[in-house]
């Protein structure tokens, strides 16, 4: 587990407005959209590495998006 991971897990569950700052969705909607597209962007392992989860894609995406400068 990354540092990452083991923040937004903490901040889920202890302080909700930190966690939708970060991600710019809250828990709720981040299940639902995680729900919606895991099947099309969820990769198979490989014999060479693990394929990383759609959870982490997903925050790295959604962290991402959140910071550009529009």
């Amino acid at each position: 587990m990354g540092a990452s991971e083991r923040l937004l897990k903490e901040l889920s569950t202890e302080d909700l407005d930190s966690y939708r700052n970060h991600l710019r969705l809250n828990k709720d909607q981040f299940e639902i959209l995680l729900y919606r597209i895991t099947t099309k962007i969820q990769k198979q392992d490989t014999v060479m590495r693990a394929a990383l989860p759609a959870r982490t894609k997903l925050e790295i995406t959604l962290r991402y998006l959140g910071k550009l400068k529009y």
